[in-house]
């Protein structure tokens, strides 16, 4: 057993620890595990080599997390607990950089908790003490790396790219360019698509130019003033879909602009798009399938990190009847994607940025699930 990192949980509270000087490693994370054990919980990641493991620790909106990190190794995919195992009540695990994370969240029942790497088979464990108050129950937690499906059999066309988010190509020298995290996901996956670039302060695309698209992408990056969806902008989008369209938009400001809170009135993008009612600057940092199905994949998608390219002012809202959840910010009850299938039309809308998604292979499989949904007959 190597180096050994302790601590106690004070209730809700959280202490940080110091962290182990970082060092440069070459793993591979071989699988993940989540089990409970008599009267403890553990965390477990497999390894091919030896690592250094840290502990984190910290309080955010009021709900305490504790973080298994392993320095240098590589996490194929990213995942999450489907439920509560033992003293842990949620959790989720990531690439962050060069280091595998486990991120959880524990139960009120957690107490003291160990990290250390084992031997036979190698391992970087965390493990939580105190009693467990159910039977104990055990998760399986497997991954394997996936290549990008090849969507081309779709035979769908064109579809439209609107390059919204007011970058130094759009015309604004101060802008933030996105367009590419897109331009090469859509190439990834064999779609075939014209982009339509909206230049600085000026409106998108008109329903004549949207019409003939038999899908149209549309997403804002960090756009905020004056011109994020225009009044033309959303009474184009929301024809487009009354005559049979399917959207994917992507906005983490366009409700704000509409107003900072404010309900979906007849006739709006809003309504068409589910919306019921929303409140700005929710500011999601972790979005939660929830409920986990087809079209969301049961992912965990963590907003921060090294690919974060624009700052996080994602917007929360709640669904009509007609609109379906989707995402939801993990530490509010607020929605933060929603897709709803019309009379005619299908769509989906995310309040975060897409573009931020930290694992490139779940944004990827993300967009490529929403690709299929929305064309689907």
């Amino acid at each position: 057993m190597g180096e050994t990192i302790t601590g106690v949980f004070m209730g809700r509270s959280a202490l940080l620890l110091p962290l182990l000087a970082t060092l440069t490693f070459a793993a591979q994370v071989t699988n993940v595990r989540c089990y409970a054990q008599e009267d403890k919980t553990y965390v477990v990641f497999y390894l091919d080599e030896e690592c250094p493991v840290e502990v984190s620790t910290s309080l955010t909106a009021g709900e305490a997390s504790l973080g298994l990190i392993v320095r240098g190794a590589h996490l194929d995919s990213g995942g999450r607990l489907g439920g509560p195992v033992g003293h842990v009540a949620g959790g989720n695990f990531y690439q962050f950089g060069e280091d595998a994370v486990f991120l959880v969240y524990p139960a009120a029942t957690a107490g003291s908790y160990t990290a250390y790497l084992v031997k036979d088979p190698l391992r970087a464990v965390l493990e939580i003490s105190e009693r467990i108050g159910e039977e104990s129950v055990e998760v399986e937690v497997t991954f394997e790396p996936e290549e990008p499906p090849d969507l081309s059999h779709l035979g769908i066309g064109p579809v439209l790219l609107v390059d919204d988010d007011d970058g130094v190509n759009n015309g604004n020298p101060y802008g933030v360019d996105v367009h590419e995290r897109y331009t090469e996901a859509l190439d990834a996956l064999g779609v075939n698509y014209d982009l339509h670039v909206v230049r600085h302060n000026a409106s998108g695309p008109t329903y004549v130019e949207l019409a003939p698209y038999p899908l149209v992408i549309h997403f804002t990056g960090l756009d905020a003033l004056k011109v994020c969806l225009s009044g033309s902008d959303r009474r184009s989008l929301r024809r487009y879909l009354d005559d049979g369209g399917r959207l994917l938009l992507i906005s983490q400001n366009y409700l704000g602009q509409v107003s900072r809170s404010g309900a979906a009135s007849a006739g709006s993008l809003e309504e068409a798009l589910g919306v019921k009612d929303w409140r700005t600057d929710a500011k999601t940092k972790v979005a939660i399938a929830e409920p986990a199905g087809e079209l969301n994949g049961g992912l965990t998608l963590i907003l921060f990190g090294e690919r974060q390219i624009v700052g996080n002012w994602s917007d929360g809202f709640t669904t009509s009847e007609r609109g379906r959840v989707i995402f939801r910010n993990r530490s509010r009850d607020d929605a933060c994607g929603v897709s709803i299938e019309g009379d005619d039309y299908r769509a989906v809308f995310l309040s975060f940025a897409w573009e931020n998604i930290s694992s490139e292979s779940e944004a990827v499989a993300l967009l490529q699930r929403i690709i299929e949904w929305l064309v689907a007959e």
